[in-house]
């Protein structure tokens, strides 16, 4: 007797709450090959704040070079990843960015297909679709990030209230490799240890 996997549909709107998409929990550390200026990391790549560190990052191809911006260590090829960040300030961005997504010259206030994300600034909140971007409730605290790399999905979470705030339409990542994207421009981020 053969059995047989069904794949998973390919809808944007699977309607996974979130304590569904919690027990994908990853462990997400921050990566200093690709922190941009005026980012502080604190020493267990968990944190992330705009300012002026006490060193310059040394040059290298991998290293967003204008905005401050990076990457998490961890990047993804396959299967449904979960993590949670903490946000504070005024400018920052959170998501999803492709690996090939652009590293040099202005990247920040903009739509850009290879990064799937929510951004606040000010009082504002929006998810950077294309061609233009979407509003989203105004959000501060804990947001969770669901990554299903199969089905093409990113979806936010307001972790406070339990609640899944937006989610991309369906991604095509075309096999290259996906990782956590962040941007601090007054503000701070924070990685919550994985429960």
């Amino acid at each position: 007797m053969a059995f047989y996997l069904q794949p998973r549909p390919r809808t944007w709107d699977l309607g996974l709450d979130y304590h569904m998409v919690k027990q994908f929990e990853v462990d997400v550390t921050l990566d200093p090959t690709t922190a941009g200026p005026e980012v502080i990391l604190s020493e267990d790549l968990k944190e992330a704040t705009w300012g002026r560190p006490d060193h310059r990052w040394p040059e290298g191809p991998a290293r967003f070079d204008t905005d401050p911006c990076m990457l998490g260590r961890e990047g993804f090829t396959s299967g449904r990843h979960y993590w949670e960040v903490e946000v504070n300030g005024r400018f920052w961005t959170v998501g999803v960015a492709l690996e090939s997504v652009q590293r040099k010259g202005r990247v920040l206030f903009q739509p850009n297909p290879e990064i799937w994300g929510l951004q606040k600034y000010d009082e504002l909140c929006v998810a950077l679709t294309s061609p233009s971007n979407t509003l989203v409730p105004l959000l501060n605290g804990e947001i969770g990030v669901y990554l299903d790399y199969e089905v093409g999905q990113v979806s936010f979470y307001a972790v406070g209230s339990r609640q899944r705030i937006f989610t991309f339409p369906v991604a095509s990542f075309s096999g290259e490799k996906v990782f956590p994207y962040f941007c601090v421009l007054l503000s701070t981020i924070k990685l919550s240890p994985k429960n």
